[in-house]
């Protein structure tokens, strides 16, 4: 079977989608015998193989205020990209650009029509109709606008997802939520290596390097530094926090919100603003070194990162929405209400207080519960029941 992952949010510096798409890719090479393709916009075109993998970039601009993120251009060579690898499944994991998905669609319809098994998987990483559609409309329009944009992206979404032949979530609470439209959902959560994320990770050089005062609280965020991951609030949060007792918020990550948080920390507020991290290990080194992770964005659909954060043994706080209801149970951190910074510093200084106990509760959580292997098991033998219907 040869298996495309097809999307625009793979780059540098990207996130969950990389590293899920990165980790199916050494699944497929160490445990299978199919073969992996990954077409993804770039600066240039490119063609990279790696034994059974093979890396597509196609040359494509920056998306308007959401650098280094690029879109196809030119739909077209998406197609030719795609008829040239000839892929069983096309997973379409940012569906809701049209240069994307009607690609996907057009090259199933062209190998049914010449008798050759294809399906199109949609992979629901991103809830586009509240967390983009909805939320940034908003902003434009007013309260009531944006309900308007959220209500027919909703609509185009529930059409996107009807017509493909395998829908997926990473989350029981994502696959409830696609459910209310009517259509099966498969659950595939994603996964940790908890190999490398892992409370042996800890370096206690860390905090001298970053400046930070051996008996402050150091808190951890890693992820898109964006209006929808609420790191204006989590900053507030943070100057809440140290103003009842030494905090530090270490923000790791790229985004339009970048260069404000740094005008902060350079007028010093207590945080310290990281570049992204490709280094797994490194990664694993910055969290494993922390008291605390910290989020507040609502609109999580799985939380990768708090798991990561988990395996190192970190207790959670975060916020009362999205995902991270099912990521952070009771024993292994704290929800409080979406944007409330006063809330979240309260609870920053209750869970450093009770790392001893919440942050090994954590780690059980994340060892017991989440596999790669398991996740990827899984994931293949759907891929293999979508081609046969």
């Amino acid at each position: 079977m040869t298996v495309c992952d097809l999307t625009h949010a793979y780059h540098a510096t990207s996130g969950g989608i990389r590293t899920y798409i990165d980790a199916k890719r050494r699944y497929v090479l160490r445990h299978t015998e199919h073969r992996h393709v990954t077409v993804v916009p770039g600066a240039s075109d490119a063609v990279r193989h790696d034994g059974r993998a093979t890396t597509i970039e196609i040359a494509s601009p920056t998306i308007p205020g959401a650098a280094p993120y690029r879109w196809f251009a030119r739909p077209g060579r998406v197609s030719a990209a795609l008829q040239q690898t000839a892929p069983d499944v096309v997973e379409v994991g940012t569906f809701y650009m049209p240069t994307e998905w009607g690609p996907a669609f057009a090259y199933r319809w062209r190998a049914r029509r010449s008798g050759r098994r294809a399906a199109v998987a949609i992979q629901v990483h991103t809830d586009f109709a509240s967390s983009y559609a909805e939320a940034y409309s908003a902003k434009l329009l007013g309260a009531a606008g944006g309900r308007v944009v959220g209500r027919l992206a909703q609509t185009y979404t529930r059409r996107l997802l009807a017509a493909a032949d395998l829908r997926l979530a990473p989350s029981p609470f994502q696959a409830e939520r696609l459910a209310a439209y009517g259509l099966p959902v498969e659950t595939i959560p994603l996964g940790v290596d908890t190999d490398v994320f892992s409370p042996d990770a800890v370096d206690p050089a860390v905090r001298g390097e970053l400046g930070v005062p051996p008996d402050a609280v150091l808190a951890i965020y890693v992820g898109r530094l964006d209006s929808e991951k609420r790191t204006a609030t989590l900053a507030d949060a943070a100057s809440r926090a140290d103003a009842a007792a030494p905090t530090v918020l270490v923000m790791v990550g790229e985004g339009p919100q970048r260069e404000e948080l740094e005008a902060q920390q350079a007028a010093g507020a207590p945080v310290r603003v990281l570049p992204f991290l490709q280094d797994r290990a490194g990664l694993a080194r910055l969290l494993a070194s922390a008291d605390v992770y910290a989020t507040a964005g609502p609109y999580e659909t799985f939380g990768l990162s708090v798991i990561e954060a988990q395996a190192c043994g970190l207790p959670v706080v975060g916020v009362e929405a999205g995902a991270l209801v099912e990521r952070v149970p009771p024993g292994v951190g704290l929800l409080g209400p979406v944007d409330d910074a006063g809330a979240l510093a309260a609870n920053l200084a209750q869970a450093a207080a009770q790392r001893d106990t919440l942050g090994p509760a954590a780690r059980r959580l994340a060892v017991d519960q989440f596999s790669w292997r398991s996740s990827f098991d899984t994931l293949f033998r759907l891929y293999a029941r979508a081609l046969e219907t």
